[in-house]
């Protein structure tokens, strides 16, 4: 599994450390037949995105900060 974590608030010792656990569960699950290679591949190929709320966060206070006031 590539490196695809950069946590800016995680030192790089706590970013491996996660990593290593998640390769892990995923090590467990492939073991266990929950998934197969293919699927952890595909997995691995996904791209990701931010979360739809992050996206939004900026128009969410936006208008509340430069409102008028009365």
């Amino acid at each position: 599994m590539s490196d695809f974590m950069d946590i800016k608030c995680l030192t790089k010792k706590e970013q491996t450390k996660i990593a290593e656990q998640i390769e892990r569960q995923i090590a467990d699950k492939k073991k266990e037949g929950i998934y197969t290679a293919k699927e952890i591949r595909a997995i691995e190929e996904m791209k990701l995105s931010p979360l739809p709320d992050i996206l939004d966060v900026q128009s969410v206070y936006e208008s509340f900060l430069y409102e008028k006031k009365d």
